[in-house]
């Protein structure tokens, strides 16, 4: 199939209303890519918010608008997921070819914001490895009250230097030995 542009705001919400009405639509999950960056994203929040949908956002945080921030704090059904890969500066350039602090500054302005945040982090053997997420875990235990912290296991894209994570990492007998 080709692809044939993106929606309409009004595309959009026609296909909201519809699965609203038709499939009793309560969640919406904005992601892929980096939702953070569409200039419509505040609108759609407010849009999917007057429809008293519960709505998830997954992004890296690396952008945070002021405008964004706002429609965040006001929604209650709301859910920001940050993926954070590492707290190593370097490791983070080499990971995703962006600066860390942007992402730690804007985790903190979520979090002084009353936004409702839990985080996601990806066990990447020769990259991120148990002592790095417990570091993350560590840092955000310092930040936020009983923080969530979801650890996926990478799957590599084709010629990436990193490999997928055995049985034995996934398990974490490493974690649970300490």
């Amino acid at each position: 199939m080709k692809f044939q542009g993106l929606l309409s705001m009004d595309e959009f919400l026609e296909i909201i209303n519809y699965a609203i009405t038709n499939y009793g639509l309560e969640e919406a999950v904005l992601g892929g890519e980096e939702p953070t960056i569409d200039p419509a994203l505040p609108m759609i929040i407010r849009d999917l918010r007057n429809r008293k949908l519960r709505t998830r956002i997954l992004t890296n945080a690396y952008e945070i608008s002021g405008e964004l921030l706002n429609e965040l704090r006001q929604c209650i059904n709301c859910e920001t997921v940050v993926g954070i890969k590492t707290l190593d500066p370097n490791k983070h350039i080499k990971y995703t070819g962006k600066l860390l602090e942007p992402i730690l500054r804007n985790i903190r302005r979520l979090i002084e914001d009353n936004v409702r945040v839990i985080f996601e982090t990806v066990l990447i053997p020769g990259l991120n490895d148990v002592e790095d997420i417990e570091e993350i875990a560590k840092y955000l235990a310092s930040i936020v009250r009983d923080p969530v912290l979801i650890i996926d296991p990478l799957i590599p894209k084709p010629g990436t230097p990193w490999r997928r994570p055995t049985q034995e990492e996934l398990g974490g007998g490493a974690m649970r030995s300490r």
